[in-house]
């Protein structure tokens, strides 16, 4: 270390560094590792700040995720529901065909009037019933 003294002489003391006040000596293991210590707390904040950005961001991934998910079963309703209407629309055709091959007009009429009813009932029903 180095120390002034009251008359301005240097004294050699390994490790230390003279300060503008005579008599106060600074000592460098303890300046550096108060430096060490301060860097080590940035670095610390920094990490912290970073953490609370990606938690952020997965919170807001999630969120997406659900959003697509739920659209997803929407879209596979939809498509259970026209699963169904078509299934029903083929039925329809079918049962028609059968009228028109029959050779008794009273039961190619009365058949005819029913699938007409079934038919408005298709149409009519709404697109989320599936099991309609």
């Amino acid at each position: 270390m180095h120390t002034l003294s009251p008359t301005g002489r240097r004294s050699a003391t390994p490790g230390a560094v003279a300060c503008a006040v005579p008599g106060d000596v600074v000592d460098l293991r303890r300046y550096r590792l108060a430096r060490l210590i301060r860097d080590a707390g940035r670095q610390q904040g920094e990490l912290a700040r970073m953490m609370r950005q990606s938690a952020r961001e997965r919170t807001q991934l999630a969120e997406a995720l659900q959003g697509a998910q739920r659209h997803l079963a929407s879209i596979a309703d939809n498509y259970k529901v026209l699963l169904v209407r078509l299934k029903r629309e083929k039925d329809f055709r079918d049962a028609c065909q059968e009228a028109a091959e029959l050779e008794d007009l009273d039961e190619m009429i009365r058949r005819r009037d029913a699938l007409a009813l079934e038919l408005e009932a298709i149409r009519r029903t709404p697109r989320g019933a599936a099991g309609a």
